[in-house]
């Protein structure tokens, strides 16, 4: 992996509020608080590509914005780019385009369960995984990660036992995961398939974060394991997480297996969701095609940004437990040594340290005494955020 961080400067502050910003202008009402830092939700403060920026404002000149055309240079695009980053073949028919991941998991189970069913997750984990459940009627069924040193596993005996359940009709599973940043590895992956074939469950993979991962670690398609594999599995990807482009409301579904793949698409038919936004279609295509030194560049950075982050937090902040991702651009912290109550950590983030976080109990009850930090930004935010962190802990020992 070349290091291009000079040619796409990462270190360029860019301006972000007043922009209709969910992360930087909505923090009054999201915090409480104007002064508070932002390094919560999951975008990045990085520009997109530029070829992603010259498409999009190429066709923004053109004045009529009204219906786009089929989406099969999109569907190409993605089939070269899976391939070429993945070692994933795929074909064009597999795929339906959708207007966002968490709108695809929630069509996919409303196509493949019933009300009442029982859906498995992996908690912590990404909150809209609960509500796509609990919101359509369906029972979470959780089966935790378990840690060893920090490290988190996926608890293979309960998995057995949850899936063992005829009622349990799904398992979601976030690849690689947020928040805990694991890039699941092939024979893990593995694992869960014979264990779902063996029960017959149907795994629905949530793969947004399959192009982000660092040095030493190979992302693994779920359904790229063998054709079994692809017969039971649905695949959610999109290019938002990758080159930043998540306002465009653009991600794609795989679904080798043609009945489950009809019954998707019936879904999307019934709530009339069939075309994609018009620049999400185009800047998916641009940024597949023509992104791709750029997000090698950004590896590095986000990789560097990674290893700053644990350094600081391990020479100043001892008591703070991280782990270094292997995956995403999101750090699992443990303030469990200083707050037993995720109620108190917020309050001490927002009020004393003036740090925007995403509060560790939202990702399931595992969270309790966590927090989850967004490090896709410049590093001398990074830096300002984990001193403002040092500096409020360090005044509270003084009380």
């Amino acid at each position: 992996m070349a290091d291009n961080s000079i040619v796409f400067d990462f270190n360029r502050s860019i301006t972000r509020r007043g922009t209709g910003s969910r992360k930087w202008d909505d923090i009054g009402s999201v915090f409480g608080s104007q002064e508070v830092l932002p390094l919560w939700i999951a975008d990045m403060d990085f520009a997109v590509p530029p070829a992603v920026a010259d498409k999009v404002t190429e066709r923004a000149r053109h004045p009529i914005y009204a219906y786009n055309a089929r989406e099969d240079n999109l569907n190409q695009a993605v089939v070269e780019w899976v391939k070429r980053r993945h070692s994933w073949d795929i074909e064009q028919d597999w795929i339906i385009q959708a207007p966002g991941v968490v709108p695809a998991i929630i069509l996919s189970i409303l196509a493949l369960s019933q009300p009442g069913d029982g859906i498995i997750i992996q908690p912590p984990v990404y909150p809209p995984f609960f509500a796509s459940i609990r919101d359509n009627n369906r029972v979470i069924v959780e089966n935790p990660l378990i840690t060893r040193n920090g490290h988190y596993e996926i608890d293979f005996a309960d998995l057995e036992e949850k899936l063992a359940n005829k009622n349990n009709k799904l398992l979601l599973i976030c690849n690689p995961h947020n928040p805990v940043g694991r890039v699941w590895r092939r024979d893990e992956l593995a694992k869960v398939h014979e264990l779902c074939q063996k029960y017959e469950v149907d795994v629905l993979s949530d793969e947004i974060h399959s192009d982000l991962v660092y040095s030493g670690r190979k992302h693994t398609v779920f359904a790229s394991l063998g054709t079994p594999v692809c017969k039971q599995s649905v695949t959610f990807m999109a290019a938002s997480k990758t080159f930043n482009i998540a306002g465009l409301n653009t991600s794609y579904i795989i679904v080798p297996c043609k009945r489950r793949r009809g019954l998707i698409d019936a879904e999307v038919n019934r709530l009339h969701l069939r075309r994609n936004n018009l620049f999400g279609v185009l800047a998916t295509s641009a940024a597949y095609q023509a992104g791709e030194e750029w997000l090698d560049a950004l590896l590095v950075y986000l990789e560097k940004n990674a290893d700053v982050l644990v350094e600081f937090i391990e020479t100043k902040l001892p008591e703070v437990k991280v782990v270094k991702p292997e995956g995403t651009f999101l750090a699992w912290l443990d303030f469990r040594n200083f707050f037993k109550e995720s109620s108190a950590l917020e309050k001490f983030l927002v009020e004393e340290a003036k740090v925007g976080l995403n509060p560790g109990k939202s990702f399931g009850s595992q969270g309790e005494g966590f927090a989850r930090l967004n490090f896709a930004t410049q590093q001398s935010v990074l830096l300002e955020a984990l001193a403002r962190i040092e500096k409020a802990i360090k005044k509270s020992r003084q009380r």
